[in-house]
């Protein structure tokens, strides 16, 4: 495999712009993405960071960098994911929502990187991007 992304894509029956507040708001985002808060003026060139405690016990805090954003719509950022060890890597991310009538399709693309543990990490994300994806229609359809 020369390329390790993940491409995840899920319809959520709710308006772009409240998927759009799920994505970037802290206190929505810590009830599906692993109780993490996100954090970032969403701006271009500023810092991004996801802070939480996985399972309400090990802490955990992602950083990055804003790429691109286009508000409602793209989002692409930078996490870096430091394992402490030299398997420490960069993935950009990728949100691109669409929507139709009152349904909302959020795509969002994970670029791993590669090299050493890049398919572990490849593994990692698939199973992480569903339980995010899935947490996310859960909470804005109920």
């Amino acid at each position: 495999m020369d390329s390790f992304v993940v491409t995840k894509s899920i319809t959520i029956s709710a308006e772009r712009d409240k998927v759009w507040e799920a994505l970037t708001n802290p206190e929505i985002t810590k009830k599906y993405f692993f109780h993490c808060k996100v954090f970032s003026t969403w701006r271009p060139g500023d810092p991004i960071t996801f802070k939480g405690r996985l399972f309400f016990i090990k802490k955990i805090e992602l950083t990055g960098k804003i790429l691109k954003v286009i508000p409602g719509k793209f989002l692409r950022y930078t996490l870096f994911n430091n394992q402490g060890d030299r398997n420490s890597s960069t993935s950009t991310i990728t949100d691109e929502l669409t929507s139709k009538n009152e349904e909302t399709t959020l795509t969002i693309s994970d670029d791993v990187g590669t090299g050493p543990g890049a398919e572990k990490r490849y593994n990692k994300s698939m199973k992480g991007w569903d339980k995010v994806l899935k947490g996310l229609k859960k909470l804005l359809e109920s």
